[in-house]
């Protein structure tokens, strides 16, 4: 029996240190197939975030089209995570420099994904507003489409007590993408707070003495630094990896179908995630995630990935 071909995705991500691992990720995975990337204002700046998107993808030899997104959230102020993630999106760590070439539109790569390359799923990996956007033009671009979201939480935010980051960053994106016609898988913390790597799990050179198996090993010490004074001990959570693992075709997550609002006003409620009781249409919310399957399928999976080795 031949295998299913991969699914085609278009990954749209404001890397961001775990952004950099889902990619290469989806890269590991055999199951999957990046058809487009665009990128988005969140963790850190759109020039920078864009930037380290053409880097990666040139590291990696990935052809897919980039481009160039929201620089701004749709409404309020902007906010990023550079406190995390560095200004330059990647607390410093090296990736070869490259000739910037201009980029198309995130709005007219993620048309030719949906459009000309008949996507099966879209991964949003940050704030909304590129999807938000596009949907304003094109209400039922995405109707035919599944997307996975990671982002919201129904429990402790990361940015305040309430919302989780990507919510924060930019609600009135995320509530537009909430209320539009689509297949809609949302991965909040809820379940990404749980999957996280720690020290004993990386001795140096587990994903090899390459380019990106260093990059890969890099991304994840600099998380476990960032993260030990929130924790009290170094630990470095797989948010966006957690998500892409969404895209599988595996059995890791419990479901459970949700009516969903944010909230919207600049307050100290902003971006908060709620459960509505008003019979509007549901998403798919992850309540529950295997931590053991998925912390393993990443490392063995970048493993296999960094040092060149078929899966």
């Amino acid at each position: 029996m031949s295998p299913a071909p991969p699914s085609r995705i278009h990954i749209d991500t404001d890397p961001g240190l775990d952004d950099l691992l889902a990619l290469a990720l989806a890269l590991a995975c055999p199951e999957l197939e990046i058809v487009g990337v665009t990128t988005v204002a969140g963790n850190a700046g759109i020039e920078a975030v864009t930037d380290n998107a053409q880097r990666f993808l040139a590291l990696a030899g990935c052809e897919a089209p980039l481009g160039r997104g929201a620089a701004r959230p749709l409404t309020l102020d902007q906010h990023d995570a550079t406190s995390y993630h560095g200004q330059d999106g990647r607390a410093g760590i090296p990736i070869p420099a490259l000739d910037r070439r201009p980029l198309p539109s995130a709005e007219t790569v993620l048309l030719s994904s949906l459009r000309e390359q008949k996507v099966d799923q879209v991964l949003a990996l940050g704030p909304l507003t590129n999807l938000a956007a596009l949907l304003e033009q094109e209400p039922e671009c995405l109707a035919q489409t599944e997307l996975i979201w990671m982002g919201g939480t129904l429990s402790e935010g990361n940015v305040t007590g309430l919302a989780e980051f990507n919510a924060y960053a930019d609600p009135a994106a995320a509530e537009r993408v909430l209320e539009a016609e689509t297949q809609l898988r949302i991965v909040g913390l809820d379940v990404t707070r749980d999957t996280h790597i720690v020290p004993s799990m990386l001795p140096r050179g587990r994903f090899g003495d390459t380019e990106m198996g260093r990059l890969i090993w890099n991304v994840l010490q600099a998380q476990l630094r960032a993260e030990e004074p929130v924790h009290g001990t170094p630990r470095a959570t797989l948010h966006d990896p957690c998500a892409l693992l969404a895209c599988l075709p595996l059995d890791l997550f419990r479901w459970e179908p949700k009516s969903l609002e944010i909230h919207l006003e600049d307050d100290h409620e902003r971006g908060r995630m709620r459960e509505q009781n008003q019979n509007l249409r549901r998403a798919s919310y992850a309540s529950e995630v295997d931590t053991e399957r998925a912390t393993e399928l990443f490392l063995t999976r970048l493993k296999h990935y960094a040092s060149g080795q078929s899966i």
